[in-house]
């Protein structure tokens, strides 16, 4: 069942004068200290529109798509506050992110799909974009900046719903990385690939930044090298 933004049964009554601007309530995200990490995008001050919130009196438990630079990811959520166009979510993600998303993106959960939710859940397979892999590309050479190299992009295309390609090259060698998720599983894999061959296998894992972080670089640039 669609989210309706404008349906404010159980929105917390204000009057006129108290009333809440919808960009007075900010994006939120848990604290990582220095670690870089990709943020969701959360809608804009002009796309908000400057108009009054409806805030729940008990959140809605719904579920909402969430863009990042490089993927959307269906979330589970909690709806805290409205307008007729966009709903302020919050979310559980390795701490607490609360964003603006457009009310289109977000439904509230029927009975069963609450029940299911109880259960264990099994991990959600992300979309991924060829537009927007420059923050995997910034992971990518984090890494390659440890053994001394890095990675020159040249294009991106998409490779399916669950996967994207990225193509450069490193130290002049042509090569690309590829980008991808499991849609049964929703775990993430990378692969830097020559011509020829894989260079090195990747180990799934549940985030990107834990596939790359682990993944055998040394190794696969090792392979790269004349003899």
């Amino acid at each position: 069942m669609v989210f309706m933004a404008s349906d404010t049964g159980r929105a917390s009554s204000s009057t006129p004068h108290q009333a809440v601007r919808a960009d007075t309530l900010g994006q939120v995200e848990p604290d990582r200290g220095g670690e870089f990490v990709v943020r969701p995008y959360s809608l804009t001050p002009p796309e908000l529109g400057g108009l009054s919130v409806a805030i729940a009196g008990e959140p809605t438990h719904v579920l909402a798509w969430v863009r990042y630079p490089a993927i959307a990811d269906h979330v589970r959520a909690l709806a805290l506050a409205w307008t007729p166009r966009a709903v302020y979510v919050e979310w559980e993600d390795r701490g607490t992110h609360r964003a603006w998303v457009w009310a289109s993106a977000v439904e509230r959960t029927s009975a069963d799909q609450e029940a299911a939710a109880a259960a264990p859940e099994r991990s959600r397979a992300a979309v991924v974009t060829a537009k927007g892999t420059e923050p995997l590309v910034h992971l990518v050479n984090a890494q390659l900046a440890l053994i001394g190299a890095e990675f020159v992009t040249s294009m991106a295309k998409p490779a399916g719903p669950f996967s994207a390609v990225v193509f450069g090259s490193i130290d002049g060698h042509p090569v690309r990385l590829d980008f991808s998720t499991d849609p049964a599983t929703g775990m993430c894999t990378v692969l830097l690939v020559s011509k020829k061959e894989v260079l090195a296998e990747g180990c799934p894992a549940q985030t990107f930044e834990e596939a790359i972080e682990s993944y055998g670089w040394a190794a696969a640039i090792d392979l790269l090298a004349p003899t």
